[in-house]
């Protein structure tokens, strides 16, 4: 039977994002809603190895960020990705619409 983790990811959080709008206000972040969903979905394709990246964690650290992903630990709000993986500002839109950011997700 999946965990509550699995089950978020494979129906509650499809559920979720696709409720977004254009119009939809970030909580915190810089990220627009299309943004976000383009987010997800790279670091969707790093996960299953789709898309790749240097390391740019010391490895005597990794051991402790894998620990970190597989507890229960919310992120911090505003955590940001070291500036190696993404830059200060949001990267622009890959699709043309909201819509087909979200049909790329799903």
């Amino acid at each position: 039977m999946p965990n509550e983790k699995i089950l978020f990811i494979q129906d509650e959080m499809f559920i979720a994002l696709n409720k977004l709008t254009l119009e939809s206000e970030s909580k915190w972040g810089k990220m627009n809603a299309q943004q976000m969903i383009e987010h997800v979905i790279a670091f969707f394709n790093v996960s299953t190895e789709k898309l790749k990246f240097h390391l740019v964690t010391p490895e005597e650290e990794l051991p402790r960020y894998r620990e970190f992903l597989l507890s229960d630990k919310e992120f911090r709000e505003n955590t940001k990705a070291p500036k190696t993986v993404l830059g200060e500002e949001p990267l622009p839109e890959q699709y043309t619409t909201l819509t087909i950011a979200k049909e790329n997700l799903n």
